[in-house]
């Protein structure tokens, strides 16, 4: 075990100073330091120029990397303790609980690892945007990511979890609701909490200034919703959810994005059988897998489907399989209050009454490729707003782009723009517009939709 005395008799005065002199008694330059403790240079650097505060895993790195016992690790956790006392911080944790039977998603969680826990040395807070369709399980990836790097060590000053409640109009959270919430729970006094929005923005940077927080902004509605709840401080990171591609927040946020889609097939069945027992899922795989394609691979389809099988104790898949072979069944599948069609109405809630009328027309139209000009001549619109519809629908992630005149869309979410047609748009119109596409198909057919198919 190596010594934890300073190396010089005078004894260096911080924490930066102990870590340089420990450093070049080993005869380490500065990027060989940072290579042993896996934290960027420039990160290192700051810390030994006292220009940064030290977290404490960066000090149990560093007692690791220079074998000093905890020499390191007990330093920062004085000076963190000083600083809340002093600032009357109150470490929130409110990440919710994640779910036991997650699976899959590991080039997901292994890109949210890259760019939120990658300590470059850009002074930029790190954003992540996992967006994607209802029910795909955008905030299960966000929240299981976010115990995973809690629980590696990451984020130690505290985690805030924030539901923004969008993307149906009336229901999002405004922003200056949302800051007192976030002042209160990292121990703002109400009296203290600013009537101006700006100012509550400016007050929340600098409580959450080098500090290490995670903020995880769940179900928003729009870019405008996100930027006064940023921190400033690039030892903080933030994971947004959204239904939408939140047009608008690159060109404001130094933002990746991750569209997240349906599960493959291995993993669909995976998760209903970590859902049902392995009992009943070995019990008629064949079964196993055709519930699994009925639900589209959609995660929550699969977990209504699951929870269903459990909850009124059938032996094994089968029997679920056989009564979910209409799409009347698939939409109405429910646990308790959850229920799949509800999830895709609030998508469709959200849309203006021209985006929703061409997505209800997407589900009448035949064929698994929305082509631009065959659902132009059908909507009898012109092809540029037909294009202009579909990328709005596009951005909701009700359908998805194949290429700049092509989209697909999701068995389910097609199934459910029938049944809203059927409901809304009256038998006469619906069947005109059927034939209408079909005709132009069958035109289509023998030449473009061939070639890009294959």
């Amino acid at each position: 075990m190596g010594s934890g005395c300073p190396p010089d008799a005078g004894g260096p005065a911080t924490f930066g100073q102990l870590l340089r002199a420990h450093r070049k008694q080993r005869g380490l330059s500065l990027a060989q330091l940072a290579a042993r403790v896996h934290f960027n240079r420039g990160h290192v650097s700051k810390i030994e120029t006292d220009k940064r505060p030290p977290s404490v895993s960066f000090a149990e790195a560093c007692d690791r990397a220079l074998n000093v016992g905890s020499t390191f690790t007990t330093i920062a956790s004085a000076l963190k303790a000083a600083a809340r006392q002093q600032q009357g911080w109150v470490q929130p944790a409110q990440l919710p609980a994640t779910k036991h039977n997650f699976v899959g998603r590991r080039d997901c969680l292994n890109r949210l690892d890259s760019r939120l826990q990658g300590h470059d040395q850009s002074l930029a807070v790190p954003v992540a945007v996992i967006n994607g369709p209802p029910g795909v399980g955008k905030t299960a990836l966000a929240v299981q990511w976010a115990h995973q790097a809690v629980n590696d060590g990451h984020f130690a000053d505290g985690q805030l979890f924030v539901n923004l409640e969008g993307p149906e109009p009336g229901t999002a959270v405004a922003p200056f609701d949302v800051l007192e919430d976030l002042l209160r729970a990292v121990g703002v006094p109400p009296e203290r909490i600013p009537a101006d929005l700006g100012q509550r923005a400016a007050t929340f940077r600098s409580y959450l200034h080098g500090r290490e927080v995670l903020l995880v902004l769940d179900n928003a509605a729009n870019a405008q919703q996100i930027y006064h709840l940023l921190p400033g401080s690039p030892g903080c990171a933030v994971v947004v959810t959204s239904r939408s591609r939140l047009p608008g927040l690159l060109s404001q946020v130094d933002a990746v994005t991750l569209p997240l889609t349906e599960l493959c097939r291995p993993e669909a069945a995976m998760l209903i059988r970590a859902i049902i027992g392995d009992v009943r899922a070995d019990a008629d795989p064949a079964a196993l897998a055709a519930l699994a394609e009925r639900c589209g691979h959609l995660p929550l389809a699969l977990v209504l489907a699951a929870e269903h099988i459990v909850s009124h104790q059938h032996r094994s898949a089968d029997a679920l399989a056989t009564e979910l072979r209409t799409e009347h069944a698939r939409l109405n599948l429910a646990e308790g209050d959850v229920v799949l069609r509800n999830a895709f109405d609030t998508s469709y809630n959200a849309l203006d009454e021209q985006s929703a009328r061409m997505f209800r027309l997407l589900g009448v139209i035949p064929g698994q490729l929305i082509d631009a000009a065959v659902t132009a001549a059908t909507a009898d619109v012109s092809q540029d707003e037909a294009v202009r519809l579909l990328r709005n629908l596009a951005s909701a992630h009700l359908i998805q782009r194949q290429d700049e005149r092509h989209y697909l869309m999701h068995d389910l979410l097609r199934a459910y723009a029938a049944d809203l047609s059927r409901q809304l748009d009256g038998e006469p119109g619906r069947t005109k517009a059927m034939r209408h596409a079909a005709d132009l198909v069958s035109a289509l057919n023998s030449s473009v939709v061939p070639s890009l198919v294959a």
